[in-house]
């Protein structure tokens, strides 16, 4: 309903209060999100627009209104507007409702809803940003440190927001001991409880664990997945329905056939219902025994209700996880031969990272990691 429409879209010309995609300035804004997932901040991904000579919103604004624009700033992004647009609903394809509302209708002050507080209507445009994507990139600005720039330690964390104590569920702080004489900062970094670090034994234990360890075997898992996904599909796809338990070819075809003899069952009763009434009506059933039968009859038809239900909201289940776990496999395949991982890889991959307490086994040392990973959870745990 604004006068002009979002950066990134244009007013339909058959419809002015539907939004389409703008395919001069959609571009832009996918290179915004792009950058922001690499975890950088607000100021790197202004500079980096302003080095790919990229010009800013109110250029366009200047075509449209004949506004007066300064052209040597044509290139200047604010940080302000980057979050705006990182933030905004809009790019996922839908709108926010009443996001600066007066305080009264006689008054022109306006006051500001959080982001998290604002009402926002799904699916009223198409979208520049899958909704999963977009809701990535929002847990990347909120795992984000307050400090710009790049970290004085020289390590970059790119696991900040989402590797996790097991048992208390802080984040884990990423600490680089200067004091090891190692010339790579991986090696001289480690993780541990953010709540112990705060209140020591009081809080949590310390869930150390190095970080070189976490990189290791966090690129060994993708690439095992990825390997996988890429070479047999079909099999891994299975595999993973198997281990979550959910109903593969066989059981749902059992399923399918349960559900329509539970169908066709209530069906028969629908009819046997009929009988039993034309019987009472001409008089060759008692109204006692009518009422006996229809009790029976009224239980069995409650029971394979419910059972109807249960089975059809298994059904839409299973096949929901199925459609995830193929997704899974899809997205993971793009990753097969990487040799090195990033903060984009990550947070486009995994959900969590949970490390556990080590304990002692057999006299060895063991620490476990569990990756929880989008769309489909923890596989399995490793030592």
């Amino acid at each position: 309903m604004a006068t002009t429409a979002p950066f990134g879209y244009q007013k339909d010309e058959k419809d002015h209060n539907h939004l389409v995609i703008d395919e001069v300035t959609a571009p832009v804004v996918e290179l915004i999100f792009s950058i922001a997932e690499e975890g950088v901040g607000l100021h790197t991904i202004c500079n980096r627009l302003r080095k790919a000579k990229v010009i800013k919103p109110s250029f366009y604004k200047k075509e449209m209104f004949e506004r007066y624009t300064d052209e040597e700033k044509m290139y200047d992004w604010d940080t302000a507007y980057v979050s705006k647009i990182l933030h905004d609903p809009v790019y996922a394809g839908n709108l926010t409702v009443a996001e600066r509302p007066t305080k009264t209708m006689r008054s022109k002050k306006r006051q500001y809803i959080p982001y998290a507080e604002r009402e926002v209507i799904y699916g009223t445009h198409e979208p520049i940003i899958e909704q999963s994507r977009w809701n990535t990139v929002q847990k990347i600005l909120e795992s984000r440190p307050p400090v710009i720039g790049e970290s004085s330690s020289g390590y970059d964390n790119i696991f900040r927001g989402i590797i996790k104590c097991a048992d208390c569920g802080s984040a884990m702080l990423a600490k680089v001991e200067q004091k090891r004489k190692r010339n790579n900062v991986l090696d001289k970094t480690f993780y541990c409880c953010t709540k112990y670090r705060k209140f020591g034994k009081e809080g949590c234990s310390s869930h150390t664990i190095e970080a070189r360890t976490v990189h290791e075997v966090v690129l060994a898992d993708i690439q095992k997945h990825a390997g996988q996904a890429l070479t047999d599909r079909k099999a891994m796809v299975t595999e993973i329905a198997e281990r979550l338990n959910l109903q593969m070819s066989a059981d749902r075809e059992q399923q399918k056939k349960e559900l329509r003899q539970c169908k066709q069952r209530v069906s028969e009763i629908e009819n046997l219902y009929a009988k039993l009434y034309e019987d009472l009506t001409r008089e060759l059933l008692t109204e006692k025994r009518f009422q006996m039968l229809s009790a029976r009859y009224d239980s069995e038809q409650e029971e394979l209700t419910a059972k109807i239900k249960e089975l059809e909201k298994s059904a839409i289940a299973d096949k929901e996880q199925l459609s995830s776990i193929e997704h899974f496999a899809e997205q993971i395949s793009g990753y097969a031969g990487i040799t090195e991982l990033n903060f984009k890889i990550i947070n486009q991959l995994i959900e969590k990272i949970l490390v556990s307490e080590p304990v002692e086994v057999d006299g060895q040392k063991i620490q476990r990691l569990t990756i929880h990973y989008k769309f489909i959870g923890a596989l399995e745990t490793l030592e």
